[in-house]
């Protein structure tokens, strides 16, 4: 009876993903399987007191609630009290992040703990890992800057609007055509022969079968069989494999303070012309501006 109720919300949805039907199907199952009645007989009280039972994340009862709410209003029942419980736990769950951030912000890493973390990834073989982390940390990129392609040779690297890693035998080199600031600041290369890294990027070819015949690139950020991740899901991949999720903002920041604790104004040039940004725009702590004039004069 349970699943005639579902299947016939689910006959109503039809432009409804089969990830998402198979999502909602798994949650109304755990919460038809603790009520009495029918998710769309059942008391809202006794639905959101069953779901604060089923799981503490508040994350998964949202979810559930979700499902409840859209099974119920396909059959006419009330939701109220429901999207009210469904309100209070986004708000928490949105304060919790809050607390989080600013908890990082005041408890960042250091960057020998960056370095720690890039040295761990290379003996664990995570070569693209190392690659992405490595670029993160050395030319204070913006995330964008290494959505890039692996090629051999200048000759393959040909697409102006593109970012490459020209990987050759004794060296690499880092072309940035497309970045926040290529407007003003036009296209960025480094050349590196950093010999962990070459053999990381060389790695990771080889785990890629090897350079394509027709030149084209070896996507760094790829998934499958070289298959490039969506522009929306860069931010995500990258995250997924710094320190403690760390976003790039994060990296820039932990280097902006090591440069402030050294007071080290050519650094400071450095990061601004290796990340394109005005170094009025970088300093961003209170005592820096002190220390980096103590440092001119």
């Amino acid at each position: 009876m349970a699943t005639r109720e579902f299947d016939d919300y689910i006959s109503a949805n039809e432009r409804l993903s089969a990830k998402t039907i198979g999502n909602y199907r798994h949650s109304y199952l755990k919460l038809a399987d603790g009520l009495d009645k029918s998710l769309a007989k059942s008391n809202q009280k006794d639905i959101i007191e069953y779901i604060f039972t089923m799981t503490e994340n508040p994350n998964s009862r949202v979810q559930h609630i979700n499902v409840a709410i859209l099974v119920r209003r396909h059959y006419g029942a009330s939701v109220d009290k429901l999207v009210n419980t469904r309100m209070r736990l986004k708000l928490k769950i949105e304060e919790h992040k809050d607390n989080v951030n600013a908890r990082k912000k005041s408890e960042l890493p250091c960057m020998a703990e960056l370095t720690r973390h890039l040295n761990t990834l290379y003996a664990e073989g995570k070569w693209r890992d190392v690659i992405i982390i490595y670029l993160l940390m050395t030319y204070n990129t913006r995330n964008r800057d290494v959505d890039l392609g692996i090629v051999s040779s200048k000759w393959h690297a040909t697409d102006p609007e593109e970012n490459y890693l020209i990987h050759r035998k004794n060296d690499s080199v880092f072309v940035r055509n497309n970045y926040k600031t290529k407007s003003v600041y036009g296209t960025k290369r480094h050349a590196f022969r950093t010999v962990k890294i070459n053999r990381a990027i060389r790695n990771f070819v080889e785990e890629k079968g090897g350079f394509p015949e027709d030149g084209s690139p070896i996507w760094l950020l790829s998934t499958g069989h070289n298959k490039r991740v969506k522009d929306t899901s860069v931010h995500k991949f990258i995250r997924a494999r710094t320190l403690h999720g760390l976003c790039e903002g994060d990296y820039n920041k932990i280097a902006m303070s090591q440069i402030n604790k050294l007071g080290d104004y050519g650094k400071l040039k450095r990061l601004s012309n290796n990340r394109g940004a005005s170094i009025s725009n970088l300093i961003i702590l209170p005592n820096t501006i002190l220390i980096l004039k103590r440092v001119i004069n």
